[in-house]
């Protein structure tokens, strides 16, 4: 499979219904390009809910073979998306179950992501007090995201780092979107009151 740097490709639902149906009845290529259509959505979402340290790829191919695994029990409601994604996270999920880990979204830069936007300092400003100022808020943002429950960061990450709707994120935790929008308003709260607190 290609690496999980390529570009997703939008799809409509049918050609990705289409995809599904061939992938169940054993059509090699099309499980293939359906896997392929998710790669990064997939490998965004154990990046973000891993502990660094994990190997992310390894994860994302265990992600890809229990979708095939289990891909008569998608069922077409929602998107191939975020059912996969669900998936990803229940597979974190155990991870960090086995290892006992407490520590549940690491924000540090990783080089396939380019730029940190959490970080970025705007370049036109070098004044050296608000670049330490702006470093310091983005430190203790990191820092009130780690100590969240874990659905709040679960809901955080899903919603800010891998980009999924509401509905996605509701269909991927198996809540409803009610519990997606509270857990999403807290966090989203606690992170804002946390770098606030922090300017001087």
């Amino acid at each position: 499979m290609a690496s999980v740097a390529q570009r997703e490709t939008p799809v409509g639902r049918g050609d990705e219904a289409a995809l599904v149906d061939a992938a169940r009845g054993g059509d090699r290529d099309a499980a293939e390009a359906l896997l392929g259509l998710h790669e990064l959505l997939v490998f965004r979402t154990c990046r973000r809910l891993l502990p660094a340290g994990e190997d992310v790829e390894a994860a994302v191919q265990e992600t890809f073979l229990r979708a095939l695994k289990n891909l008569n029990r998608f069922t077409g409601e929602g998107s191939f998306g975020a059912w996969i994604v669900a998936i990803a996270v229940n597979l974190c999920r155990d991870r960090l179950r086995r290892r006992r880990l407490v520590p549940f979204l690491p924000l540090e830069v990783r080089e396939e992501d380019g730029t940190d936007p959490l970080g970025a300092v705007p370049s036109s400003d070098p004044n050296p007090e608000r670049v330490a100022m702006a470093r310091q808020a983005v430190r203790q943002m990191r820092a009130e995201v780690s100590r969240l429950p874990r659905r709040q960061q679960e809901v955080f990450a899903l919603r800010f780092f891998v980009g999924l709707d509401l509905e996605g994120i509701a269909t991927a935790l198996g809540v409803d979107v009610g519990t997606v929008k509270t857990h999403l308003h807290r966090a989203v709260h606690r992170v804002r009151v946390a770098v606030e607190e922090a300017r001087p």
